[in-house]
């Protein structure tokens, strides 16, 4: 069967699916402004940014199979680009679940589990966002490769991306600085790993956010893959069926 048709029924299924990363988005948004008006406490504008810069890598994978879809090989050229900030900035999806670190810290005016509410929502948009995109990403490189190769080029990216969410969480580098600050962000993250104790810490935590990450997207993958098998079986046995 065309692997096309595989990358077509996949973003069918998960556009319905894309809904509820807007509804949480909203409710995130909403309680943030909620949690500001009804206690007395300052509108946190780092948790709206870090959402916003969470929906960068579905937008630009969205707009990238677009393009690879109805322009073909005349538009390779601006896919690859938009692969490209994908990549650069997928780990700001994921990214979202450190937020829970914020519980930690002592607010006596808002309640814990109000703010449990609040990160629970942000964190499920950005493990959502993240799986939506690398599931799609991944049905492309299937395009191309054999089905292990890009189950191995995956895993590696995730683990890397993983790399950059502790960067970015505990030294406090972002995206940008990829772009902007090569040389400092380089020359900081070989600091740490001259250091025995921050590099274990960098390397446990890749690992375990790799496995959960992994664990979520499987999920996500058995659920889509059963429904295109079910398709694909379908139109064989009904060649006559519009595709």
């Amino acid at each position: 069967m065309n692997q096309h048709f595989e990358l077509i029924i996949t973003t069918g299924l998960l556009v319905p699916m894309l809904g509820s990363v807007v509804l949480f988005s909203l409710l995130t948004i909403s309680l943030l402004f909620a949690r500001a008006r009804i206690y007395p406490y300052p509108l946190y504008k780092p948790m709206l940014l870090n959402l916003f810069l969470a929906w960068i890598p579905i937008v630009c994978v969205s707009l990238a199979l677009f393009f690879f879809l109805s322009a073909g090989s005349s538009q390779l050229w601006l896919v690859i680009l938009l692969l490209c900030i994908w990549f650069v900035f997928f780990p700001n999806s994921t990214y979202l679940v450190t937020e829970f670190h914020h519980l930690k810290e002592e607010v006596n005016t808002v309640p814990f589990w109000f703010d449990t509410i609040v990160i629970l929502s942000l964190a499920l948009c950005g493990v959502l966002l993240g799986s939506f995109s690398l599931l799609l990403v991944h049905r492309m490189l299937d395009l191309y490769l054999p089905p292990a190769f890009s189950w191995l080029i995956f895993i590696v990216y995730l683990f890397l991306s993983n790399v950059g969410i502790y960067i970015g969480r505990f030294l406090r580098f972002n995206s940008w600085d990829v772009l902007i600050n090569p040389l400092g962000l380089a020359r900081h993250v070989l600091s740490v790993f001259k250091d025995r104790q921050k590099a274990r810490s960098l390397l446990l935590f890749s690992v375990l956010f790799t496995v959960f990450l992994l664990a979520f997207y499987v999920f996500l993958y058995s659920a889509v893959t059963p429904i295109i098998w079910a398709l694909e079986t379908l139109i064989r046995q009904y060649p006559s069926l519009p595709r």
